[in-house]
């Protein structure tokens, strides 16, 4: 009954237009890529604000980047997004890493000194963070060896 009611809300929620300032209801529609005109993505443009461009010029980019990399591998679209986040991975495994090997130099050279159990913590952190460093900027690598050498 709860649910039904929020339903019967949000299907005639009404919002105030940024651009007009006419109050319009809301309204469900389901559009397929043939279904949209040039005037309802105009429409929606006008209506849009920046966070919203920003994120649609971030997902065609994103786009974009797979779609060259489907080209390099021959038309394998999967191959492409594995390689497009392999890549987005190593990018950022670098400062968490470097942050990671701080804090665990900070426990086996420092705080080591003083309390042993620290001194084997800071070194059991310092060798999974080099050695997933390693891995983790060996990774794309390794994908596109294998996966050009799978074609």
């Amino acid at each position: 009954m709860v649910t039904l009611l929020f339903a019967l809300i949000f299907i005639n929620v009404s919002y105030a237009d940024e651009v007009s300032g006419d109050v319009s209801t809301s309204k469900t529609a389901t559009y397929t890529d043939s279904d949209k005109s040039s005037a309802d993505i105009d429409e929606l443009d006008n209506r849009m604000g920046n966070a919203s461009k920003t994120t649609i010029k971030n997902l065609t980019s994103k786009e974009e980047e797979i779609a060259e990399y489907t080209e390099k591998f021959g038309g394998n679209k999967t191959n492409a997004t594995v390689l497009y986040y392999l890549k987005k991975v190593a990018y950022y495994s670098v400062p968490v890493c470097f942050v990671g090997l701080v804090i665990a130099g900070l426990n086996f050279f420092i705080i080591g000194n003083k309390k042993l159990e620290k001194r084997e913590a800071g070194f059991k952190m310092l060798v999974t963070l080099i050695v997933g460093l390693i891995v983790f900027q060996a990774l794309p690598l390794l994908f596109t060896i294998i996966a050009l050498a799978g074609r």
